[in-house]
């Protein structure tokens, strides 16, 4: 076993860095855009999180990014997560 690698019986632990949606009827047309978690996305201190849709970048709450889908026409197509380090 490695020596970083996770014991089989503790818990991993992950965190949510990107968001890719895709806007449209289809696979084939439509929009496609992105939020990512950037550490200074917030223009300070702390993490913040950013929208990206072509050449435009803007920032965006974290309440936009975990937003109500039944409401919402964008459709969550792929979800970026990091691996954490686990607590002692």
């Amino acid at each position: 076993m490695e020596p970083d690698a996770p014991r089989p019986s503790e818990a991993l632990h992950y965190k949510l860095y990107g968001v890719l949606y895709h806007h449209g009827q289809s696979a084939d047309s439509g929009h496609y855009t992105v939020d990512v978690l950037h550490p200074n996305g917030d223009g300070g201190t702390g993490e913040g999180w950013l929208h990206i849709d072509n050449e435009a970048v803007s920032p965006v709450r974290h309440e936009d990014v975990f937003c109500d889908t039944e409401h919402d026409e964008r459709c969550a197509y792929l979800l970026v997560y990091c691996r954490t380090p686990t607590e002692t």
